[in-house]
């Protein structure tokens, strides 16, 4: 066996080589990548929280081809370009607590009653008997749509917004990764929103309206975001934010017609859906890993990283280790799910986290009834184009009476 992070042929079941590195290989060195990996719990957990010794700036290097920092020299905030995923401490201290503004725990439940609007618009599609695409229908155009409202942007530019995630997933972590030039419509797609934001970014200094945009640029002092970090946050709110999200949704659905005792359980009793998105969470995460930078020596199970070596953390291997989680591999939401590494952990735990659960719970909870009965429509084998990312492309089911009768 043999395990790179760009490498295709794993992605429709990584599980088995996961063991494996856990087993086998808990510090293992991928040359084709040049990356030493992390599969276990306990190691990827550490390194998620020891931000002096793994650095983030690694994200920027590896699916950006930006510059990184060098041993204990971190990148400054100016080169962060507003992403929150690449700059550490204090730089990144400062950044999150702007953009925190945004995401109170008072602005996500004020949020709950548009996001159960945008849910039910999208099964006013759904008809009993007909096939219903579950993520190019629910899953994909929920979080966009919310995402595109939050930046004030219009409605009729959801479809571009979708494209530009779609066209960023493909660049840095899917097929078109190390090819040179980008697809004539995936460049025109970026071109075309990181325009768009400059362009509402400005509008909102001058005159600030009631979204995120102007949170994230309106003076608190010099607590601030500049132009381009507004730029970069807000395209990295939409990558982040909408692909993972809409994973997220799929995987939940998925796992619960892959075990149809937990469906029924779900359809009996629907306050269980929280603890259905957090084993799949777990189980069956939207995102595989991240990236870190050594900033000096640092040993691992009898292995030295050396100082600016790249680190791969496998959030899905860690969150299947049984020397953290009893039955590992099982699908089972009775079991204690609070120390997941789905979302992250530390200064770098996701952001937008509420939100992701707020618009995955919807989501499921309005689609519930639908799959009481349904009929899944053949093997769906189609993954997103993104070897970070796990998600189907497609899940199609076919809705009985019985189940729109009792939506």
């Amino acid at each position: 066996m043999h395990y790179d992070p760009f490498d295709s042929t794993i992605a429709p079941d990584p599980f088995p080589i996961y063991r494996w590195l856990r087993d086998e290989h808990p510090v293992y060195r991928s040359h084709p990548t040049d990356t030493f990996v992390l599969s276990r719990f306990t190691d990827v957990e550490s390194a998620l929280t020891d931000t002096e010794r793994f650095s983030s700036d690694a994200m920027n290097g590896v699916l950006l081809g930006y510059p990184t920092g060098d041993g204990k020299k971190l990148l400054p905030r100016s080169a962060a370009r507003g992403g929150l995923v690449s700059v550490d401490p204090p730089a990144h201290s400062e950044l999150r607590r702007i953009v925190n503004r945004g995401f109170t725990p008072r602005t996500i439940r004020d949020w709950r009653s548009r996001i159960d609007e945008v849910v039910a618009e999208c099964l006013r599609e759904i008809r009993p008997g007909q096939a219903f695409d579950v993520v190019q229908q629910l899953a994909a155009p929920v979080p966009v749509s919310i995402i595109a409202e939050l930046v004030g942007a219009e409605p009729d530019r959801r479809d571009d917004f979708r494209a530009w995630a779609d066209a960023a997933n493909q660049i840095m972590s899917g097929s078109q990764r190390g090819k040179g030039a980008i697809p004539e419509e995936g460049a025109a797609a970026v071109l075309d929103l990181a325009g768009y934001l400059l362009t509402r970014i400005q509008e909102r200094i001058q005159e600030p309206r009631e979204d995120l945009l102007s949170v994230l640029v309106k003076a608190h002092g010099e607590d601030v975001l500049s132009e381009d970090e507004a730029m970069g946050f807000a395209a990295l709110l939409l990558f982040a934010g909408s692909e993972t999200t809409t994973n997220l949704i799929g995987n939940a659905v998925r796992a619960l017609l892959d075990h149809p005792h937990e469906l029924a359980r779900v359809l009996a009793d629907p306050g269980r859906i929280p603890a259905v998105l957090e084993e799949t969470l777990r189980w069956d995460g939207p995102v595989q890993y991240l990236f870190r930078r050594a900033t000096e020596d640092v040993e691992r199970h009898g292995v030295t990283i050396p100082t600016n070596a790249t680190v791969t953390l496998l959030l899905a291997s860690a969150n299947r280790d049984p020397r953290r989680f009893d039955d590992a591999e099982e699908f089972r939401p009775d079991r204690d799910q609070a120390a997941h590494l789905g979302f992250g952990l530390g200064p770098h735990f996701c952001l937008g986290a509420a939100l992701a659960r707020a618009e995955a719970e919807s989501a499921v909870r309005q689609l519930l009834p639908y799959l009481d009965g349904c009929e899944r429509v053949g093997p769906q084998t189609t993954y997103v184009d993104s070897y970070q990312l796990r998600g189907l492309r497609h899940l199609e089911i076919i809705p009985s009476r019985t189940g729109a009768s009792r939506a």
